[in-house]
């Protein structure tokens, strides 16, 4: 069969196949084996590289942070305007880093991209954390810029302890919107990974290269 015919037997195959109905939500998920959730995320999160700090007080998110970007030496950030806690953003710039704006201007665009490779710093909340993998779930819309986790080598995520669910499958049973409610959905699990052709394994190539959980009680 020649490559036309084989393109367009698999186009006709696309055009007219109907996609099977989503299976419906199952009434009993398995328990986990830890009772303990913070106890089980923390120990996860960490088997996966992430560095996890507190629980800490919402007074004490500020100083948190700070820290942290003062142990990277951190000169620029990128912040979700909504964050539990007090005023991230204040407290950044106050110890001395300047706030890169992630939205885009009408003109100029190229420009400011541009200026989104010197971004040291991304400071983001989180929908939920999954005790089973040492997870965190972001939700991105207006003032929850992706670019926030995704360009700057060091990524801070304040996850709020009563969102810390057993897995993936416990927080899509009991939140089934969740979703469908976002333009976009990540899931992170510690730095970005990548494995080359000889199976080494590089982190930060195609993301953060370190990964904070701020736990806020």
């Amino acid at each position: 069969m020649d490559r036309d015919a084989f393109i367009s037997r698999i186009s006709t195959a696309v055009m007219t196949s109907d996609l099977p109905p989503a299976p419906s939500v199952p009434e009993w998920i398995p328990a986990m084996e830890s009772d303990d959730l913070l106890a089980l995320f923390r120990s996860r999160a960490i088997d996966v590289d992430a560095v996890v700090h507190g629980p800490v007080s919402r007074h004490g998110v500020d100083r948190a942070v700070t820290g942290i970007a003062a142990g990277h030496q951190s000169q620029t950030f990128m912040s979700w305007d909504d964050l539990p806690g007090g005023d991230v953003v204040a407290a950044l710039t106050e110890a001395g880093l300047d706030r890169i704006d992630a939205d885009l201007p009408d003109e100029g665009r190229k420009e400011h991209q541009l200026g989104y490779s010197r971004v040291d710093l991304g400071v983001t909340g989180a929908d939920a954390g999954f005790a089973e993998s040492g997870t965190v779930v972001l939700s991105h819309g207006e003032g929850r810029q992706r670019m926030t986790s995704l360009i700057p080598e060091v990524h801070i995520a304040l996850l709020e302890t009563s969102l810390i669910e057993e897995s993936l499958a416990w927080w899509a049973h009991r939140h089934p919107d969740a979703v469908s409610s976002t333009t976009n959905l990540v899931m992170v699990t510690g730095p970005s990974r990548t494995g080359d052709i000889e199976l080494h394994l590089n982190l930060g190539v195609h993301g953060p290269r370190h990964v904070h959980v701020v736990l806020v009680k």
